[in-house]
C-alpha cells in the first residue's frame, strides 16, 4: 500500500488542528450555499415569462452535463496542482456563476439561455472541486484519525444541507429567488477566503505528462484495486435505483396513497435525521473489516422502496427512511476512509474522478427511462423492483474475495 501524506506533528483529533477546522468550516459554508443555489435557480427559471418544465430541465442539465463531462479533467488538475488552491479556484468560479445569475435575476434581465450558460459555469466548477476533496482530507488528517475526520465533515455538510434547503425556501418565499442567489454567491466567496488561508507543506507531485497519459495512469490505479471498482460498479446501480425511488416513484406513491407532499416531507425528514445519526454511529465504529461493514450497511438503502411498494403504513416507511439515512453515512465514512488509506496521494484526485463518474453515470439515463417505465408497470411494482435491485447490487461485492477479506488495522494501515 502507498499511503497518503502523514505528518508526525499532526494531532490525532482533527478538530484540534487549525487547518482541518478551516477546511471543514469552508466545506460547511459552501454546502450551505450549494443547497440553496439550485433551489433558488429552479424558482428563478419558473418565474421567467418563458419559464416551463422543459426550460427548467435545460438549465438543470446545464449544471450536470459539464460536471460529468469534465470530471476526469478535474481529477488530473487536482493531482497536478495543490488541491486547496484548486478548491479556491472552484469556489470562486462557482461564486462568479451564481453572482452573474443574481445580477441577471435582480435586474430583470435573466433568460433561459443566460441562466443556462451560468449554470454550465457552475457545473464546470463542480467538476474541478469534487475530485480534490478526498485527497485534501487525506493530506490534512493522519491515517488513524481519518474516519473521525470524514465523519466530522459529513456532520457539517449534512447540517448545512438541511439548513440551506430551509433558509433557501424561506428567503425565496420572503424576498424572491434573486436574493437567495445573492446569499448563495456570498457563501462561495467566504468558503474561498477560508480555503485560501490554508498553509500546507509542499508535497511531491508526479512529473507532468500529457493528459491522456495521466488519465491512463489514474485508470490503472483505479482498476488495479478490485475492491474499489467492484464497489463503484455496485454504487452506480444503487445510486440510480435510489434516485428513482426518491426522485420519481416515491413521490408519486406518496401523492396517491400516503396523503401527498406532507407525507413525503416526513419521509425525507426521516432520511435526514438518519444521516445525522449515521455520522455519530460511524464515529464509533471500530472494525478491521470496513468494506464488509460498509457493504452490509448500504443494503439497507432498499428498505424504503420495499416498504413503499408493499403498502406499509407511513410511520413504518419513515422508520425505514431513518435506517436508510444511517446506512448511507456509515457507508460513506467507511468508504472514504478506506480510499484515503489505499490510494496514493499523488493519484487520489484522478481515482476520485473515476469513482464519481462511475457512481453517478447511470443516474440520468435511468431516470429518463423510469419516466416511461413507471406508468407502464405501476408505481408499486416499480418500487418492489427497485428494492430488489438495491439489495442484490449492495450485497454482490461480498462475492468478491478482495472485498470480503479486505482488512485494515486500527491505526489506518492495511494488512
Amino acid at each position: 500500500m502507498t499511503g497518503a501524506v502523514a505528518s508526525v506533528d499532526r494531532p490525532v483529533d482533527p478538530l484540534r488542528q487549525r487547518r482541518f477546522v478551516l477546511f471543514a468550516t469552508a466545506r460547511t459554508i459552501s454546502v450551505f450555499g450549494n443547497a440553496m443555489g439550485p433551489l433558488a435557480l429552479t424558482f428563478a427559471v419558473l418565474d421567467l415569462p418563458d419559464g416551463s418544465p422543459p426550460a427548467l430541465a435545460l438549465v438543470l442539465a446545464a449544471i450536470s452535463v459539464p460536471r460529468i463531462a469534465l470530471m476526469l479533467l478535474g481529477g488530473v488538475i487536482g493531482d497536478r496542482l495543490p488541491r486547496h488552491r484548486v478548491l479556491v479556484a472552484a469556489e470562486l468560479l462557482c461564486g462568479t456563476a451564481y453572482g452573474a445569475m443574481t445580477v441577471l435575476v435582480l435586474t430583470g434581465r435573466a433568460g433561459v439561455a443566460t441562466l443556462a450558460i451560468c449554470a454550465a459555469v457552475a457545473g464546470t466548477a463542480s467538476a474541478l472541486l469534487l475530485p480534490s476533496l478526498t485527497g485534501l482530507t487525506a493530506e490534512l488528517v493522519a491515517p488513524e484519525a481519518r474516519q473521525r475526520g470524514n465523519a466530522v465533515l459529513r456532520l457539517g455538510t449534512n447540517t448545512a444541507t438541511v439548513a440551506g434547503f430551509t433558509a433557501g425556501g424561506a428567503l425565496i418565499a420572503w424576498l424572491g429567488p434573486g436574493w437567495a442567489l445573492a446569499l448563495d454567491t456570498a457563501t462561495f466567496a467566504v468558503a474561498a477566503g477560508l480555503l485560501a488561508r490554508l498553509r500546507l507543506a509542499r508535497t511531491s507531485r508526479p512529473t507532468r505528462r500529457n493528459l491522456p497519459a495521466e488519465l491512463r495512469d489514474g485508470w490503472r490505479e483505479f482498476v488495479r484495486r478490485a475492491w474499489l471498482w467492484r464497489i463503484v460498479l455496485a454504487a452506480a446501480v444503487i445510486n440510480a435505483a435510489v434516485g428513482v425511488t426518491f426522485g420519481l416513484a416515491g413521490p408519486l406513491l406518496a401523492r396517491t396513497h400516503l396523503g401527498g407532499a406532507g407525507a413525503w416531507s416526513g419521509i425525507l425528514a426521516g432520511y435526514a435525521v438518519g444521516m445525522f445519526a449515521g455520522v455519530l454511529v460511524a464515529m464509533r465504529i471500530r472494525t478491521t473489516r470496513p468494506l464488509r461493514v460498509a457493504v452490509l450497511a448500504v443494503s439497507v438503502l432498499g428498505l424504503p422502496a420495499l416498504l413503499l411498494g408493499s403498502g406499509a403504513a407511513l410511520p413504518f416507511v419513515i422508520a425505514a427512511a431513518v435506517l436508510a439515512g444511517v446506512a448511507f453515512d456509515v457507508f460513506g465514512v467507511l468508504w472514504e476512509t478506506t480510499v484515503q488509506s489505499e490510494v496514493p496521494t499523488e493519484a487520489m484526485s484522478r481515482v476520485s474522478a473515476y469513482e464519481w463518474l462511475g457512481a453517478v453515470g447511470l443516474g440520468p439515463p435511468v431516470m429518463i427511462a423510469a419516466g416511461f417505465v413507471v406508468p407502464e408497470i405501476g408505481v408499486r411494482t416499480t418500487l418492489l423492483g427497485l428494492a430488489a435491485v438495491i439489495f442484490v447490487a449492495a450485497l454482490a461485492p461480498l462475492a468478491s474475495s478482495p472485498v470480503r477479506h479486505y482488512e485494515r488495522q486500527p491505526d489506518g494501515r492495511v494488512r
